[in-house]
């Protein structure tokens, strides 16, 4: 009996003397997911881990020994993980564009030939589509239609080089009808309605605009549009002509008379400017 009974303390001896925590896991021992990034590590909304399972066990039981770093380490990460998603997501709202509900809707966009964004309210701000009809006075870019199509040329400006060119889209008839502009910077045509359009030089603006009988005729947004263009190039105030700066100001500068009728007191004067439409004397 004796010597069944010393067996029996020695090993409820050696039982004494093991590792209390052997039965708690080890957070080295725990099997993680090797693609789980450090920001698995953050709290959850009810303040709970969102690691769980035998890996929150783990760190819960290595409380306060050396493997606390460990600990201090995945929620650094975390928190700098959180901090740079806030970021990125900052700078990405602060980078994406305004967009504007107006503009012409779907067909728009689906017409629209890269043109970009005008101001509102520019005399080309509006856009429309292929076989659209504008009422005289008015003005709309078209885009992304192939200036073959647009009818035939009838003139350009200047002759010879790159400038503008105004197509008819019923060469021969004496009606009103659709006429396009080309040659602007976004390559969209400018389309109004008339019967009749041609070029008009900055010299013969002047000499119709500086003559004697100019002062009882008031001024249009497309003279003041050009009395602007003719001081930042020829350096000449208002009421001024432009002088030995003359041919500078006219190798993209001309004016564009549109007339509603053959024969007709009633036209529109636009001013085109460095493949731009400065002014539009209609609606």
């Amino acid at each position: 009996m004796r010597h069944a009974i010393r067996p029996l303390l020695v090993l409820i001896l050696l039982a004494g003397c093991g590792d209390p925590v052997r039965d708690v896991p080890k957070l080295s021992d725990v099997q993680m997911d090797d693609t789980a990034g450090a920001a698995e590590a953050l709290p959850a909304e009810d303040g709970t881990r969102a690691m769980g399972g035998p890996a929150e066990a783990a760190i819960e039981a290595e409380k306060g020994r050396e493997r606390g770093g460990l600990l201090r380490l995945f929620r650094s990460r975390a928190e700098a993980a959180k901090t740079s998603e806030a970021e990125t997501a900052n700078g990405t709202a602060e980078a994406a564009p305004e967009t504007s509900s107006s503009g012409g809707g779907l067909l728009a966009g689906l017409f629209s030939g890269g043109g970009g964004a005008h101001e509102k309210g520019a005399p080309d701000y509006r856009e429309v589509g292929p076989g659209a009809t504008l009422p005289y006075g008015e003005m709309a870019r078209l885009c992304g239609v192939p200036a073959e199509r647009l009818g035939a040329r009838i003139a350009r400006y200047p002759e010879r080089g790159r400038g503008y060119a105004l197509h008819d889209s019923a060469p021969g008839t004496s009606g009103p009808r659709s006429l396009f502009l080309t040659g602007f910077d976004d390559g969209c045509a400018r389309q109004v309605t008339g019967a009749l359009a041609i070029f008009g030089t900055p010299e013969m603006h002047e000499q119709l605009r500086y003559g004697l009988p100019s002062d009882t005729i008031p001024y249009s947004a497309s003279d003041a549009a050009y009395e602007r263009v003719k001081q930042q190039v020829c350096g000449t105030g208002r009421g001024k002509p432009c002088g030995r700066r003359l041919n500078r100001l006219s190798r993209d500068t001309v004016f564009v008379t549109v007339y509603e009728r053959y024969g007709g007191d009633t036209y529109r004067n636009m001013l085109l400017h460095d493949g731009d439409v400065l002014a539009y004397d209609g609606g």
